[in-house]
């Protein structure tokens, strides 16, 4: 068999609001990961039940690309990100983005139009932003270029260099509302698979969104389209193992997950992977653990 060189699953982090939060901060060195996470169960239980109910959170994408000295506009857009990762990985991206991922396989992002970035080497010749092919302009009116992201070059020592942010191996979901426009003249249903937080009759999240700094331009729900399951949600990725058992002793969390991933019964066809997938149960690991593999 041959050895992947890349991982299976793409996680979707949340939670940087959560962490840096002055409520949920101890206000000691803690000795053990409980301590850690005492204050931050509640807060990341909620955030997870929403996820798995309404959908991941797309939010407002940066206007401009930067090539060196130069910054290009691009179309205004919303996204939804994902790293592309080894488990033994996560720990980095987790404190960048926050610590709770939700794992999917590729086929969620490419049935949503999503796409690996394309990283360029800012202020170089290069095909994306550069005299090579770019006719040097300001403004790129194309939605391709909300895939462009640069690798800035850190030479951290003599002959040794570092491009940051490639390494997060970024995957993307973009939408606006110029986007829907689009879609809906090609007569295609693409839109269907996100929602306006305006469109959900659910009092609860409501009254959740308005407790947020910050709030989704739009959502990606995870069932496939029109359907309440999915077949590609496929990880939980929690900030510790107190946030992980209590997950585990939620009804609430309980209940969406089996609605995302029913229980096999014995009337129901499988046939195919793909027909399996929509009833494997996601895997749930806690952080730390996440080092092991």
């Amino acid at each position: 068999m041959n050895k992947p060189d890349h991982s299976d699953f793409l996680i979707s982090w949340t939670g940087k609001d959560i962490d840096t939060d002055e409520r949920y901060k101890v206000s000691h060195p803690p000795t053990q990961e409980t301590t850690l996470n005492e204050k931050i169960i509640e807060p990341y239980l909620e955030r997870l039940k929403f996820t798995l109910r309404h959908g991941l959170w797309m939010m407002t994408g940066g206007e401009y690309v930067e090539s060196g000295n130069q910054k290009i506009k691009r179309p205004p857009f919303s996204r939804t990100c994902f790293t592309e990762l080894k488990l033994s990985e996560a720990q980095e991206h987790a404190e960048k983005f926050g610590q709770l991922g939700i794992g999917f396989k590729r086929m969620f992002v490419f049935e949503r139009m999503g796409l690996p970035m394309l990283y360029f080497r800012p202020g170089k010749d290069n095909w994306f932003t550069s005299p090579v092919l770019w006719d040097g302009s300001s403004e790129i009116k194309e939605y391709w270029a909300c895939f462009l992201k640069s690798m800035d070059e850190e030479w951290q020592k003599p002959g040794y260099v570092n491009y940051k942010q490639f390494e997060e191996s970024e995957w993307r979901i973009i939408f606006s509302k110029e986007i829907k426009k689009r879609l809906e003249a090609k007569k295609l249903d693409y839109p269907k698979c996100f929602k306006s937080p305006d469109e959900i009759n659910d009092p609860e999240f409501k009254e959740y969104l308005a407790r947020q700094k910050k709030k989704p331009d739009f959502l990606v729900p995870l069932a496939d389209q029109g359907k309440t399951t999915s077949r590609w949600f496929a990880m939980i990725i929690y900030p510790s193992l107190a946030v992980k058992v209590a997950a585990e002793a939620s009804p609430e969390i309980r209940q969406e997950i089996e609605c995302l991933k029913p229980t096999l019964k014995p009337s129901d066809t499988v046939s195919t992977s793909a027909s399996y997938e929509r009833y494997s149960k996601p895997m749930e690991i806690n952080l730390s653990a996440c080092r092991n593999f």
